[in-house]
């Protein structure tokens, strides 16, 4: 299982591993207004739904930052 590189992955993995991060977070719904957690009914577990009907970790076009 070999997957070619970039050019900028070869330099310090520190950083590339740090921009992958940095890249995961701006594609996710982390911080959006339309996000709420709530706990199931029946197995008493807590997931995070989107207010929207979108599927909740990919960013949409309807992601707003919450205002506080």
């Amino acid at each position: 299982m070999t997957a070619d590189l970039q050019r900028w992955e070869l330099r310090d993995p520190m950083l590339v591993v740090m921009s992958r991060q940095q890249a995961a977070l701006k594609r996710s719904c982390e911080g959006c207004a339309h996000a709420k957690t709530i706990e199931t009914p029946f197995i008493g577990d807590t997931i995070t739904r989107c207010l929207k009907g979108k599927p909740y970790g990919k960013k949409c076009s309807r992601y707003e930052v919450v205002n506080g």
